[in-house]
């Protein structure tokens, strides 16, 4: 059935605007007040009569016209009856410039603004919203239009709005430019989340979705911290909060902001929060689509934070389906049509990309219109098509048209503008030499038609039913400044064997490629090279009575990329999935080979031991891949797990199953995985099942668990416990950490969503770490345990939460936590109450507590809230509250305080009261600590003796320990180590413990003597607990970390001089033979480089800790080392961030206080002035 459409004459809607638009001027010019006002502001000579009187009847006829089609007769008087219109405007402006110098520029200036007003006045009569919007983006106002001169109206709103955006872009050095590139596109943004709230959410009553936005702000003349409000000033922020009825209340938060190339190159700075996935649905076809996830803080463009943010993505995506689309007729016979049909606007976020779009369908109608007779016998009767149109700016792409860019994109990671001029690295943007003048922006232009060009038309032949030809594809390309010209046909076909076998086969066809000469001759310059064009993919279906089921895979030989899947149900038997990714270009552009490979089968329940059923098994392969663990436990919440585990729908699902895929097995070359996976069930029928996976990763060693645990009770199709927790263990060696985490997904009892998450990890290396976290932290404690490689882990964890009461209103949550660290014991609890009623009016409760332990020193906090109240919105008019907190042991203390509310009245009654023993004052040690530095010095367990990284031992000596009081070894050319972790050195200890220090309260080993000669030394470090030799308060407790690393000892290096044992090892003489074979038989064969390249892997030379395999990471024969600097600490300026101590950086925390501590001590006056920052926080 043909989709219904508003049929239109386009040259009947065109000729209506027009005289709308001029109407209200022409009665302006025929008012004799009214027309020398004009005049008088344009600065032109009054006239004693405006323009000569026009008829408009032909014109008028035309748009009051009843018929939709064209009529071409009608059409030609309507024009010439219009020309004669606009040439008595010119007329009456070229008599009022009479006097000027210029005549003819000075009516053309007048004529231009006159119609530039008109149309302003149009969009501000007809698209008030419109209007609003592109007026506070200043793309018109009256002013501009009267100072536009002979520049048109619609080129100021088009060209003019990404010329600026585009003069931004293309330097992008100041803070100016960034400015001015950030009106552009984040005022725009900012304006839409505006309309959004006001127009979409407002109008239709929409209360369960929140919008805020914020763009810059109204700056002071005088300021204290001139960088940051300018950066502030240029910043859109903004939040999106979701409160489905059946869902928990989620909140996303966006802060943009661009980096010019003066603060470290081009690029976007994103700070996201939150997951979002919503639809919402606002009537009419229109609805707005938010797809969100946030981990933190990273940068698109130059520079990008590598390992940061791989889970961020943002897509907002406004769209309006069009059930009956508006169609213009331009022509009867043949019947040519055109339309707007559906079409979106939207924006998205990735960790690579920033991207503005906008995208429609634009039906379109094609009928020969009883035309006869060649060419119209070889066309189809009737076409109707829908025309996919879409163009937008990407940061990576630059502007493009279509769904790729429109041009080749930059090599380079640095952000070129669209409007560059020809040569300046620009050339290769969509718009490449658009400032370069006229010409550059006629070749841009025809650069972006020629790769918008993607013709679709439809044969639907059916040969046979052995053949079909269902589309032939037209498309063009241009590469570079038209270096490389492509003109592609092909053909999307299927072909049927039978009833049982379908092969569908899409683009398939030749490729003409026009490759530009360097010198003259060929055909235009260019010579004609045409080649196969093999397909973009290719799908098979097969029915057969014992098997059934299809595949699709994707070729896309230019990328390299080869992606499908198969999915064939074996009738009584088993479904075998299969989902494959092959690569053959690495990222850096070299050829190569990397695949990912999952395969499943799913049968009929077999039974096993203890009620439990295997039922399903698997395996995955990767080759030249790696895992992205911290990508793979954020999919945890993302359900992106599942892509891996038991893919379901592999065909339908493809997309999404190859992008997960992408991003949490990535290539790296030399890495391996070998995967096993089981589903096994519980219960007959089956109750709860478990979906399981064993992986490993070699030759860096890494094993992972991971899985889903799910369970519908007491039936599926009735279930009031809905339960999913997915989870993953990981062990690494090689960064000597083990982590499990859990996570609860789309979960609910009783149809009451369930959340929670579970956290547990051990570090043994470089950073010890213990933790284990059910439902998240103390909400003051900040000391998160860091897990390497895992910058996110404990940061995002979700409370074991259960909401009760259906809906949004009323609400009843409760949630809760428990935490153990190194240092502490934390645990707590939250109910809360909210039933709203008309007119804002609700009732909100809230009881909460919260308990931390610390064990060293050893003190606890516990806080308990409680609220009861009646209010208007926010504001309490009957209430009670209550908040105190008891800390303890020594001594006891407690504070609070009871709040009581009746309407524009509180009482507030406060307590604070401290009891029993005092903290224990001992006046002396009874420990010497350097004494006990002294001894550890002696204790020869503290000394290790190695060898550095460059060099081998080539000989194996006895071991010693098993003797009573082993020796320690010293290798030539080897390191000598000492570390202890009794006291901390060059850190001054204001305790130890619960004593003082006797007397020396820092020590220092100030040099290392071999002989008489002082020896260079390098510092070694541990772990040590800040608070057992320093005082620290409450919040400190909390807020600081419990172990950080400290000097411990030192290390010496080889000097010559390190004492060995004299030679007592006794010469033997040995005896040996020596042969020769060789085999006059053997027979020589070539073998295939991927086959040597295992064989050597596997070779005693390359197993050997001289191969350059064992030794391509050591600094003798490699490249220097790539590491992650530590964070550090800084001394700021409070005024403004500042660097104040010049340079000054420390590796911990306790440094840098004892650093501002020492500046403090010499100069009182800064107590107020200078603070401790992270170096990151440092104004730039």
């Amino acid at each position: 059935m043909a989709e219904k459409t508003q049929e239109k004459d386009l040259f009947q809607s065109i000729l209506k605007t027009v005289r709308d638009i001029l109407s209200p001027g022409i009665k302006l010019l025929g008012d004799p007040a009214s027309r020398t006002e004009f005049l008088n502001s344009l600065g032109l000579k009054e006239t004693s009569q405006g323009p000569d009187a026009t008829s408009t009847e032909s014109l008028d006829k035309y748009i009051n016209k009843e018929k939709k089609e064209v009529d071409a007769i009608l059409l030609a008087d309507a024009m010439a009856n219009l020309t004669q219109l606009m040439l008595s405007l010119e007329g009456f402006f070229r008599a009022a410039a009479v006097s000027e110098e210029d005549k003819n520029f000075a009516a053309s200036e007048a004529l231009d603004t006159f119609t530039n007003i008109l149309v302003i006045d149009y969009i501000r009569r007809r698209r008030p919203t419109f209007h609003s919007v592109i007026q506070l983006i200043s793309v018109v106002g009256r002013q501009t239009a009267a100072e536009g001169g002979s520049i048109k109206f619609v080129k100021d709103i088009l060209i003019g709005y990404f010329k600026r955006l585009g003069q931004g872009f293309d330097k992008f050095a100041t803070e100016e430019d960034a400015k001015t590139v950030s009106d552009c596109i984040f005022l725009l943004l900012g304006s839409g989340f505006f309309l959004l709230d006001k127009l979409v959410l407002e109008k239709y009553g929409i209360e369960t979705v929140q919008i805020e936005s914020w763009y810059g702000f109204e700056g002071v003349k005088t300021t204290r911290t001139p960088v940051a409000d300018s950066i502030t000033d240029r910043t859109l922020s903004y939040s999106i909060t979701i409160t489905p009825a059946d869902k928990a209340e989620t909140t996303f938060y966006n802060t943009l902001s661009w980096v010019p190339n003066d603060h470290g190159g081009v690029s976007l700075l994103v700070n996201q929060a939150g997951i979002l996935n919503y639809l919402l649905s606002v009537g009419d076809g229109k609805s707005v689509k938010f797809d969100a996830a946030g981990e933190g803080i990273f940068r698109i463009g130059n520079q990008p934070d590598k390992g940061l943010g791989l889970n961020n993505h943002l897509g907002v995506e406004y769209k309006h389906e069009r059930k009956t689309p508006s169609m213009w007729s331009m022509f009867n016979r043949p019947a040519i049509k055109i339309g707007f049909g559906t079409y979106g606007l939207g924006l998205k976020i990735t960790p690579d990309d920033f991207v503005l779009y906008f995208k429609s369908e634009m039906p379109f109608f094609f009928g020969r219109g009883g035309l006869t007779g060649f060419p119209f016998d070889k066309l189809p009767e009737k076409v109707e098509e829908k025309i996919p149109l879409s163009f937008g700016y990407s940061l990576q792409r630059n502007f493009f048209f279509g769904d790729s860019s429109a041009g080749t994109p930059a090599k380079t990671s640095t952000t070129t503008s669209a409007l560059s001029r020809d040569g300046d690295g620009g050339g290769t943007g969509a718009g490449a030499g658009a400032s370069g003048g006229e010409g550059g922006l006629v070749a841009g232009l025809a650069k972006m038609i020629l790769n918008a060009i993607d013709l679709r038309l439809p044969l639907h032949k059916n040969i046979g039913n052995v053949v079909g030809l269902e589309v032939l594809n037209v498309k063009t390309g241009v590469q570079g400044n038209f270096e490389n010209i492509v003109l592609e046909t092909s053909l999307d076909f299927w072909l049927k064997f039978g009833p049982v076998l379908t092969l569908a086969v899409s683009r398939l066809g030749m490729n003409l490629n026009l490759n530009k000469r360097t010198v003259t001759g060929g055909i235009g310059g260019y010579d004609l090279v045409p080649s196969l064009k093999m397909p973009n993919g290719v799908g098979v279906k097969i029915n057969a009575e014992v098997i059934k089921g299809g595949g699709f895979l994707y070729i896309d030989e230019p990328r390299g990329e080869y992606f499908g899947s198969l999915e064939l149900e074996f009738k009584n038997s088993f479904t075998l999935k299969a989902v494959g990714l092959i690569n053959t270009i690495m990222p850096d552009g070299s050829k190569g080979f990397s695949m990912i490979v999952i395969i499943t089968a799913e049968f009929a329940p077999m039974q096993l031991p203890f009620g439990f059923t295997l039922l399903g098994v698997g395996g995955l392969l990767g080759l030249n891949r790696t895992v992205q663990v911290e990508t793979l436990r954020l999919g945890l919440k993302t359900n992106a797990i599942k892509s891996v585990l038991f893919p379901e729908d592999v065909i339908g699902n493809l997309p999404r199953i190859i992008s997960d895929l992408k991003q949490i097995f990535p290539i790296r070359e030399g890495q391996f995985l070998i995967g096993l996976m089981a589903k096994i069930g519980w219960g007959t029928p089956t109750l709860i099942k478990i979906e399981l996976g064993l992986m490993v990763e070699i030759p860096d060693p890494k094993i992972l668990i991971l899985g889903v645990i799910s369970t519908k009770l007491p039936t599926e199709e009735a279930a009031l416990l809905k339960l999913q927790v997915n989870f993953l263990g990981v062990m690494d060696f090689q960064n000597k950490f083990i982590y499990f985490e859990a996570q609860l997904f789309d979960s609910m009892l009783v149809g009451f969503p369930l959340t929670g998450s579970l956290a547990f990890a051990v570090a043994w290396g470089n950073q010890s770490v213990f933790a284990i976290s059910v439902g998240g932290f103390h909400p003051d404690f900040r000391d998160y345990p860091s897990v390497p490689t895992l910058p996110s882990a404990f940061r995002d964890m979700v409370r074991i939460g259960l909401s009760l009461l259906s809906g949004n209103n009323p609400r009843l949550t409760i949630e809760c936590y428990f935490a153990i660290t190194s240092n502490s014991l934390q645990f707590g609890a939250k109910l809360e109450l909210l039933a709203a009623g008309p007119m804002g009016f609700n009732l909100y409760g809230l009881l909460a507590f919260d308990a931390i332990f610390i064990f060293d020193p050893f003190g606890f906090t516990i806080s308990l809230e409680a609220t009861l109240a009646i209010r208007k919105n926010t504001s309490i008019l009957f209430g009670i509250h209550f908040k105190g907190v008891l800390s303890g042991t020594t001594p006891w203390h407690i504070v609070g305080e009871v709040t009581f509310g009746l309407l524009f009245f509180d009482v507030t009654i406060g307590f604070d009261a401290t009891w029993g023993d005092s903290p224990v004052k001992i006046d002396q040690a009874t420990e010497d600590l350097l004494g006990k530095v002294k001894s550890e010095l002696k204790d020869i367990r503290n000394w290790r003796a190695e060898l550095p990284e460059t060099q081998h031992q080539a000989v194996s000596h006895r071991s010693f320990e098993e003797e009573e009081n082993p020796p320690l070894v010293l290798y030539p050319y080897g390191e000598l180590r000492f570390s202890q972790r009794t006291i901390p050195l060059n850190y001054k200890m204001e305790q130890y413990g619960s004593l003082l220090p006797r007397k020396e309260n820092l020590i220092t080993i100030s040099k290392v003597l071999i002989d008489t000669e002082v020896q260079a030394t390098d510092p070694e470090k541990e772990m040590f607990a800040p608070g057992h030799f320093t005082k620290l308060s409450e919040s400190e407790k909390l807020s600081r970390k419990s172990f950080e690393m400290l000097d411990s000892g030192f290390k010496l290096k080889d000097s010559g001089k390190l004492l060995t044992a004299k030679p007592h090892l006794k010469p033997v003489v040995m005896n040996y033979e020596l042969n020769y074979t060789q085999d006059d038989d053997q027979v020589f064969f070539p073998v295939h480089d991927l086959a040597f390249r295992h064989l050597v892997r596997q070779s005693a030379v390359s197993k050997s800790n001289l191969s350059w395999g064992k030794t391509s990471t050591r600094p003798l024969n490699s490249p220097a080392k790539v590491e992650v600097n530590p964070v550090g600490f800084a001394i700021a300026n409070t005024s403004n961030l500042t660097d104040f101590a010049g340079g000054f950086r420390a590796s911990t925390l306790v440094e840098a206080k004892e650093h501002i501590a020492s500046l403090v001590k010499g100069n009182p006056a800064l107590a107020d002035k200078i603070q401790v920052v992270e170096s990151f926080e440092l104004a730039l």
